[in-house]
């Protein structure tokens, strides 16, 4: 029973209408298109398997890890964020995961999931406005609320980036819903290989392009996407 009843909240919560906020990011994509850097669905693939995916790999899956083996201590999961924020070298990626991060701590908050409305309290009422509430901190600590395991926690974490970002791709008019679902098959055959392999040590990222391509999203009002 327990583990029907994770699995559903597993699926809830990765469900595309599940109010979390990311669908309001394109980590890049958005300027990569503009100039004309990504054009079609093979594009939309390589930017996920050398830049989303490794970035997730070496750097979001440390602290979803680390705040899942937290979670009940909430002081840890503070220095978790912590190491988190100070770890973030592009403050536009960071006042994102920060966004999605603090968005789904709401929402779980309000639905009853475990640890979630202690650990927003603990931030509303600390000087953490810029510097808590990281996705992947956050992702962590409601995975181990709803019961889910340590892989589980991870799937799940990871799952949610790489359908954001096709769903970006769809948004900008890159992809059909076909071609989309298509790229979410062949990226999860690859992501599952790459799961197997050892967790890293300690955080760290190196995804030029889409970094690059954040810091130089054009001004105005033509933008989907706040990055």
């Amino acid at each position: 029973m327990a583990e029907v009843f994770s699995l559903l909240r597993f699926l809830q919560c990765n469900d595309t209408s599940f109010p979390s906020g990311a669908f309001a990011f394109s980590n890049g994509l958005e300027t990569l298109v503009h100039e004309d850097r990504v054009r079609d669905a093979k594009g939309i693939l390589d930017v996920i398997q050398t830049q989303v995916l490794p970035r997730w790999l070496s750097f979001d899956r440390y602290f979803v890890r680390q705040a899942f083996e937290c979670a009940g201590d909430l002081e840890l999961i503070v220095a978790a964020d912590r190491e988190c924020h100070l770890n973030n070298t592009n403050a536009d990626l960071a006042r994102a995961s920060r966004r999605i991060g603090r968005a789904l701590l709401n929402v779980h908050s309000k639905i009853g999931t475990p640890g979630a409305a202690d650990y927003k309290a603990l931030l509303s009422s600390a000087d953490a406005m810029d510097r808590a509430g990281y996705e992947p901190v956050v992702q962590g600590l409601i995975s181990e609320g709803l019961g889910l395991d340590n892989q589980q926690a991870e799937v799940a974490a990871l799952n949610s980036t790489l359908m954001g970002f096709v769903s970006s791709a769809v948004r900008l008019g890159k992809l059909g819903a076909i071609e989309a679902q298509g790229i979410l098959a062949e990226v999860s055959a690859i992501a599952a290989k790459r799961l197997e392999g050892g967790r890293p040590n300690s955080p760290s990222s190196f995804s030029p392009l889409a970094d690059i391509a954040v810091m130089r999203k054009a001004s105005g009002g033509a933008n989907l996407f706040a990055t």
